[in-house]
């Protein structure tokens, strides 16, 4: 894949004012032969380029336009020839740009008419879930049995182009829409709530210290003797907190749904929440389908259990219960035990004054969610078939995306007829005939129809469906479909407007989630395990929090429609207690809600490079990893990732107890004393020696601590290196610094490409560099604003054309 740059060359300088007259086998080729093909030739292949065989005609041959589009990349930047060869002279240097940058221009007019198209692509899995979540107005887990979906070599995952489909998908997507559907559309009389009301604790199994007031340890149980099998249900619980002192965090009450199984707990979180001073009512929901519910013919342990208790963690391991052994007196063998439970007046405590639980709960019968698929209609009289295709009409339009033809609804009345005899209501046919609709290609697809050789505008539903996809994962609402119906959609102010309108709606979270998560390749915390040997006061429940501050902080960025590039360097982080306390912030806030916390003038942290999640994700679980931290500044931030090493490359000799005793910089010296490491890593090293001063989960360090056999030594931190170009960095002051001043440009074109490639659903193309300049260019003019950008994307030629 093309690695997009800031081309100033490229985009800014039309063809006509290029150099006309530059032969290339009388004027490149002999500077090519002079500074390149040593490294790129017949003897070496670096990077697996050679410069004396590539393909100079780029209108024919895409690929050798990319090759040459990242060779005028790196030679824009300083970064090839190596500092250590020889370099051309500035004329030199220029006729080689030139001619580039001319050719590229001559291949992006000739391909621009019919390049950069968007493929059909399958609603990936979070897409679908929230389509039908949507659709259905049913909050449940549609994806339980959906295969994960590939990355694309972008690092996203909604590319058509790496979103297939195979027969076992097809047939889990049937299943999934017969079950959704078998829970929209209800059969039967009201079913009567079942209300149940627990003011003091009931024991769970056995001793344990089941009480109102939690701690450290103790549980509120409340033990539900008659409850539904499948419905939606409400959780409401009365508490109020016990805090040490005025400034003291909030206790975090977390509440679990399931059943006693003898040594078993089958269970699942319903929610964690922070939990006030004040005498509070807390309501929490869900639907019994998506919790473990036993079995009716087990007795051992009857009922639907609610376990409440206090999820806070203060970084200590306090031991609360004593066992007491006492001697009968007048039988010296007979001995009996008493567990003591003492109070921890320094720890916040919860009270629970009750729990109620009531379920099914519906605000009306046949509920809203039946009503709006099965609606009431006076061609309920006309017959069955008259009415369905009133019910085919409505919902394919939402499912669809669009009007439905007179043919795809015909085609579901003539089965809905055909399968009608088969079931005993109505009610079971039209959910076998809509289930069906929902694996049809207009439903599990972003369709946009044409010739596979023309480009064209999206038409108004098109262009609906694309923005809510962009900006909530998910079909367009109400809102939207009318726009589109009305032909206005389009309209350059109707349109700014919905895109305001989308980033205040609390959908557009997904937006943030989704887009953040794929940019950054938060996943990577989950690939890595902390080692309890060197960090065992680590606390595993920090690892979603840290992901989850990454987030607030994008979502602050939007929100406010701040500057991006404070992603690079920020006087503020977004914080929780939790998070504050890890980092050792004063000051910080007291409940895991996310807030803004501005550093102290002296702080070292601040923008994406000292986040945990970005730390600990580039490490070994154990240590700082340099290579990886580089390779994730370069690739994410600056999106020109290094080649791949080969694939016999040797590994840093971790085990060696001399070799830990040398400094990261020392290590890594070592390495590129290696023939096959050298070149790349004078590349790579630097970017992430300058984030030495952090370790393995994000704590500042001036000395690094590492396992030499069976004892551990330590060795002061070397943040200092030289970045390609000769530019000295010591520490992540001056990495943030450089960024900010050196490749604020390269950033900002990165962070362009990233976000179109994800709005449009494919992998750019090297003619939709021109576009991508306009916009880096618009992006800059208005302050680098992550708002604005958005909407710039969606006014682009390349958001608003198939």
């Amino acid at each position: 894949m093309f690695r997009h740059l800031p081309l100033p060359f490229l985009c800014l300088i039309p063809a006509f004012a290029m150099a006309a007259d530059v032969d290339f086998d009388r004027d490149v080729r002999p500077v090519l032969n002079d500074y390149c093909i040593r490294c790129h030739g017949p003897d070496r292949e670096k990077g697996k380029v050679r410069f004396d065989t590539l393909s100079t005609d780029m209108l024919a041959d895409s690929a050798a336009a990319e090759t040459w589009h990242d060779a005028l990349n790196a030679l824009q930047l300083g970064e090839m020839p190596p500092d250590d060869e020889a370099q051309p002279s500035d004329a030199e240097r220029k006729v080689l740009s030139d001619w580039i940058n001319d050719e590229l221009q001559r291949a992006i007019a000739a391909k621009q008419s019919s390049g950069g198209r968007v493929v059909i692509r399958r609603l990936n899995r979070v897409e679908y879930q929230n389509t039908m979540q949507d659709l259905l107005r049913l909050d449940l887990n549609y994806v339980r049995n959906l295969p994960s979906d590939p990355l694309s070599p972008d690092g996203f995952q909604n590319n058509g182009a790496s979103l297939g489909m195979s027969a076992m998908q097809l047939e889990h997507f049937l299943a999934t829409a017969r079950n959704a559907l078998s829970r929209a559309i209800v059969l039967g009389p009201e079913p009567e709530p079942v209300v149940h009301l627990t003011e003091k604790s009931d024991a769970d199994k056995g001793r344990g210290n089941f009480t109102n007031q939690l701690a450290r340890s103790g549980v509120f149980v409340s033990r539900v003797p008659d409850f539904p099998e499948e419905g939606e249900f409400e959780i409401r619980v009365r508490a109020h907190a016990k805090l040490p002192t005025q400034d003291s965090a909030y206790p975090v009450m977390k509440v679990d749904l399931g059943y006693r199984a003898d040594t078993q707990r089958p269970s699942r979180e319903v929610a964690r929440i922070d939990v006030a001073p004040e005498s509070r009512e807390y309501v929490l929901r869900g639907r019994l389908e998506e919790f473990p519910l036993q079995s009716r013919v087990q007795s051992k342990y009857p009922g639907l259990l609610i376990w409440v208790s206090n999820a806070y963690h203060d970084g200590k391991n306090v031991k609360e219960a004593m066992t007491i052994e006492t001697v009968n007196p007048k039988n010296p063998k007979k001995k009996s035990r008493k567990t003591i439970y003492e109070a921890d007046p320094d720890f916040p405590q919860i009270v629970v004054e009750s729990v109620e639980f009531k379920s099914p709960i519906f605000e009306a019968w046949p509920p809203n969610h039946h009503r709006q698929i099965l609606p009431d209609s006076a061609t309920r009289e006309e017959g069955e078939l008259v009415y369905m295709r009133e019910v085919l009409e409505q919902f394919l339009a939402r499912a669809f995306r669009r009007p439905p033809t007179e043919v795809e609804v015909k085609n579901l009345q003539r089965y809905f007829a055909k399968v009608r005899p088969t079931f005993e209501t109505f009610e079971e046919a039209a959910r076998e005939t809509l289930a069906m609709a929902l694996i049809s290609p207009e439903f599990l697809f972003l369709v946009e129809p044409g010739s596979s050789d023309e480009k064209r505008p999206l038409n108004e539903y098109e262009l609906a469906s694309r923005l809510s996809y962009f900006l909530w994962s998910s079909m367009p609402d109400d809102r939207l479909f009318e726009l589109a119906k009305a032909g206005t959609l389009s309209d350059p102010a109707t349109l700014s407007a919905e895109v305001e309108r989308m980033l205040q709606s609390p959908k557009s979270r997904r937006f943030v989630k989704q887009f953040t998560g794929q940019w950054l390749d938060l996943d990577q915390l989950d690939r890595v395990a902390i080692n309890p040997e060197y960090y065992p006061d680590f606390d595993p429940a920090l690892k979603p929090w840290m992901r989850q501050e990454t987030e607030a902080f994008f979502a602050e960025i939007l929100e406010q429609n701040l500057s991006a590039l404070l992603f690079l360097d920020s006087d503020f982080v977004m914080a929780n207690e939790p998070l504050a306390r890890h980092y050792g912030l004063e000051n910080g806030p007291r409940t895991t809600a996310f807030e803004k916390v501005v550093l102290a003038s002296d702080s070292r942290r601040g923008g994406l490079l000292t986040q945990a999640s970005t730390l600990l994700g580039a490490s070994t679980g154990e240590d700082s990893h340099p290579i990886k931290r580089a390779v994730w500044i370069r690739e994410r931030l600056l999106h020109d990732p290094p080649a791949p090493p080969p694939p016999d490359v040797p590994s840093l000799d971790a085990e060696n107890p001399d070799f830990a005793k040398l400094t990261v910089r020392e290590q890594l010296a070592a390495h590129r004393d290696e023939p096959g490491c050298v070149d790349c890593h004078r590349g790579i090293d630097p970017w992430g020696i300058a984030l030495e001063h952090f370790d393995a989960v994000g704590l500042y360090r001036e000395t690094i601590r590492r396992k030499a056999g069976k004892k551990f030594v330590s060795n002061p931190v070397v943040a200092m290196d030289v970045l390609p170009g000769g530019h000295e960095v010591k520490g992540v002051e001056e990495l943030r610094a450089f960024l900010l001043t050196e490749r604020k440009d390269q950033f900002a074109h990165a962070l362009v490409s990233k976000l179109l490639s994800y709005a449009v659903g494919r992998t750019l193309e090297l003619t939709d560099e021109p576009e991508i300049e306009g916009i880096r260019h618009e992006f800059a003019e208005n302050d680098y604003r992550l708002r604005k950008l958005v909407e710039i994307v969606v006014s682009s030629e390349a958001f608003r054309t198939k």
